[in-house]
């Protein structure tokens, strides 16, 4: 617990229907009155049809991340009015790195002191787990808080 008594609670959120699951599982089920919410949205920028190199075209490549961003920003909007509409304190903020998703969340869950860690998880199998990776599998290994992994409901 803080030193205010209210909890520190980080969301991990993306804007896939597996974090917004999650998002609104911590409001219906986790929440506390004096809880302070950090939602943590990591970007992962992908640049779509527009080749990289020499010969790349900047206004192009600048105006994809300008698009990208924009919507990352609305994102983050979003999920915060969210938070203001169950009257829970908080703010959802974008953090871009060159780690990887997973190592930023626990990053980010030091620096803020995060009491706990709420997240989704997208029922990968055990086989692309281990192809892909999972964020949710590293967050519960690597985090210094608990974590609570929200399924998919049926």
């Amino acid at each position: 617990m803080t030193a205010e008594g209210k909890r520190r609670v980080i969301i991990a959120v993306d804007g896939s229907g597996h974090s917004d699951n999650a998002f609104q599982w911590y409001i219906d089920n986790l929440m506390k009155p004096d809880d302070y919410v950090y939602g943590v949205l990591v970007p992962e920028y992908k640049l779509r049809n527009i080749t990289v190199g020499p010969f790349s075209d900047p206004e192009a490549l600048s105006k994809e991340f300008g698009e990208q961003h924009a919507r990352v920003e609305k994102m983050c909007s979003n999920y915060t009015a969210t938070l203001r509409s169950a009257n829970c304190k908080g703010q959802v903020d974008s953090y871009p790195t060159d780690k990887s998703v997973g190592a930023e969340i626990c990053e980010q869950a030091g620096k803020l002191r995060a009491d706990v860690i709420v997240m989704g998880t997208r029922g990968m199998s055990q086989a692309q787990q281990f192809i892909m990776g999972s964020i949710s599998n590293y967050v519960m290994h690597h985090a210094r808080c608990p974590v609570t992994v929200v399924p998919m409901s049926k």
